[in-house]
């Protein structure tokens, strides 16, 4: 009889223990994870790239994140500075690592100096956290608001369509 109390008192230690670690847990690995389960592009964004599409020129070389790209090239019929057919371009790796650093550059001028580099005419933000090229990031959006480098041509809810200056 003894033992069998033990028993369970272990198994219920050990539960306690588990549902402990759950609960705390549950908020950092859904913090790690919400990126993944989120929607990768928001409908805002799709709004803003269907008025794009009826608005800009096709082919026009667009800046967004990866998913926002690959978005605009179905929905704008536009060229981005990544997504599509991305690897086959020269230097795969440089454009997704610039490309990165130009959403989450500390400066205006940083990330004008780069579009420029490539040649982008508009640029695609949200808040969001994005996957600009290695990672899930949060954009420094506030970049795009200096009217010397960008001016905002359209927003939709939180999308905003900056043109490079």
């Amino acid at each position: 009889m003894e033992e069998k109390i033990a028993l369970a008192a272990t198994a219920i230690v050990l539960m306690a223990i588990a549902f402990y670690g759950a609960t705390t847990g549950f908020d950092v690995m859904s913090n790690t994870l919400a990126p993944w389960y989120d929607p990768v592009v928001k409908l805002d964004e799709v709004a803003l790239a269907e008025w794009s599409n009826e608005n800009i020129p096709h082919n026009t070389l667009f800046a967004g994140d990866l998913f926002a790209c690959e978005m605009l090239t179905a929905t704008a019929r536009a060229i981005c500075t990544v997504g599509g057919a991305w690897e086959l371009a020269d230097n795969a790796n440089t454009r997704f690592f610039e490309n990165e650093k130009a959403f989450t550059a500390n400066s205006s001028k940083e990330s004008w100096e780069i579009f420029k580099k490539y040649r982008a005419t508009y640029v695609l933000v949200h808040p969001r956290q994005a996957f600009y090229g290695y990672g899930y990031k949060q954009p420094h959006n506030e970049n795009f608001e200096e009217k010397k480098y960008f001016e905002l041509v359209k927003q939709i809810g939180q999308a905003k369509l900056y043109q490079v200056l």
